[in-house]
């Protein structure tokens, strides 16, 4: 398998420390970082997106940040690769959903949405249509929000756009839930910071005229404090299951 990386920060680290591929390219608008990854990992090749449409890659996999994202995904999408995408917040915008996937629609190619963070998005799809109400509730160390506190503080409440238009680097888990059900409004939030936790803490509650439902994931943070190691490798995740015969799940 050849990819195209965008992005060579830690989420770039622990996929190819857990897989291996036959061609890997990396874009990184920090060169440094760039030059960071490859003291680890030798067998990758900087190359600038814009000769990317050239190559053979089989995979362009987005794992920079929601500005990222909103920057070239549409210039990715011309590339005519499958892409996956983990910054899912860049969705939150209308203007490039819209644009976004106007393009899509006109490429015979895949973009794969991973469920980063969390889990439950095959039942959230499959139900989506029947969901009466919808919440995330994410509890964050005050480290990783950018704050300094000593005690509990619930410092957000509401949908999934306002939430990621104030921490777009921390919770793209609320739009990957408004993607998975088709509705952004639906998707109610509330952030807490907790000086107390050592992990992040995404709790969804669902009820529906299936069921009612409820997840709790707790996630040991990677070494960007930011994103959790589950992110990272629902992707990993994600490239496995494609490429089997075998296929579990939605």
């Amino acid at each position: 398998m050849k990819v195209f990386l965008l992005g060579a920060g830690n989420s770039a680290k622990i996929i190819l420390d857990e897989l291996d591929f036959e061609k890997v390219y990396v874009y990184d608008k920090n060169f440094k970082q760039f030059e960071k990854l490859k003291e680890i990992h030798n067998e990758i090749e900087y190359l600038d997106i814009k000769n990317l449409e050239t190559t053979d890659v089989d995979y362009i996999i987005e794992v920079a940040s929601v500005e990222a994202l909103k920057n070239y995904g549409l210039k990715l999408l011309d590339m005519n690769k499958n892409l996956i995408v983990l910054s899912t917040g860049a969705f939150a915008d209308k203007t490039f959903r819209y644009n976004f996937v106007k393009k899509l629609n006109n490429k015979n190619i895949n973009v794969y949405v991973v469920s980063g963070a969390i889990g439950g998005i095959d039942l959230i799809r499959t139900i989506s249509n029947k969901i009466n109400t919808i919440t995330l509730i994410t509890r964050k160390t005050p480290k990783s929000l950018g704050i300094d506190i000593t005690k509990e503080k619930i410092i957000f409440e509401g949908n999934s756009i306002e939430a990621i238009e104030r921490f777009p680097k921390n919770i793209n888990v609320a739009v990957t839930l408004a993607l998975a059900i088709k509705n952004f409004e639906k998707v109610k939030v509330k952030i807490i910071a907790d000086p107390f936790i050592e992990r992040n803490v995404h709790s969804i509650e669902i009820k529906s005229e299936v069921g009612n439902y409820t997840f709790k994931f707790e996630n040991y943070p990677s070494k960007n404090p930011k994103t959790s190691y589950l992110a990272p490798l629902s992707i990993v995740g994600l490239l496995k299951n494609i490429h089997s015969n075998f296929k579990i799940g939605g």
